[in-house]
């Protein structure tokens, strides 16, 4: 058996630049403080709050929570609102849906589920499709991983649990 287990996390980059643009903003609201442009209590509650999104960003960047993970087990999808573990025994294919916007295209790893007599459940998918969308659609952009390294890794490792 395969014991190696995928795990992609966030890009930081987004986060980042959050924790600079509320650190630059806890600094206007310093400045506008000490300039009596603002009142005292209102300047202390708004530079609070900046403070707890810096500090809130900052630890997500030293303990990232993975967005994907795959393992012996399945393809779990671990964002808030994730599809949480779909199993390689209900995993028929798997594949990389490009949809093209005009500022850059965005990326899903389509997972097609293996057909059953009683499954009765149609999929849509809102928005223009140039290429196959599968049961179930998990984001890759603003992942560390590249979407096609994503894809191939899977492929390397796990082709062998997915069964048409």
């Amino acid at each position: 058996m395969n014991n190696k287990e995928i795990i992609i996390n966030p890009s930081k980059s987004k986060k980042i630049s959050y924790v600079l643009v509320f650190a630059i903003v806890a600094l206007v609201y310093l400045v506008m403080m000490r300039v009596n442009w603002i009142t005292r209590e209102l300047g202390i509650m708004l530079i609070a709050f900046c403070a707890c999104v810096c500090i809130y960003f900052s630890y997500s960047l030293f303990f990232p929570r993975a967005s994907i993970v795959v393992n012996q087990e399945g393809i779990k999808d671990k964002v808030i609102r994730g599809k949480g573990l779909i199993k390689w025994d209900k995993i028929s294919e798997i594949y990389i849906c490009v949809i093209p916007k005009k500022k850059y295209d965005t990326y899903f790893l389509g997972i097609k589920y293996r057909k059953d007599e009683n499954d009765k459940r149609k999929v849509k998918f809102k928005g223009k499709v140039n290429e196959k969308v599968g049961d179930t659609v998990l984001t890759l952009d603003e992942l560390e991983m590249e979407p096609y390294d994503i894809y191939n890794n899977i492929q390397k490792y796990y082709s062998k649990f997915i069964r048409k």
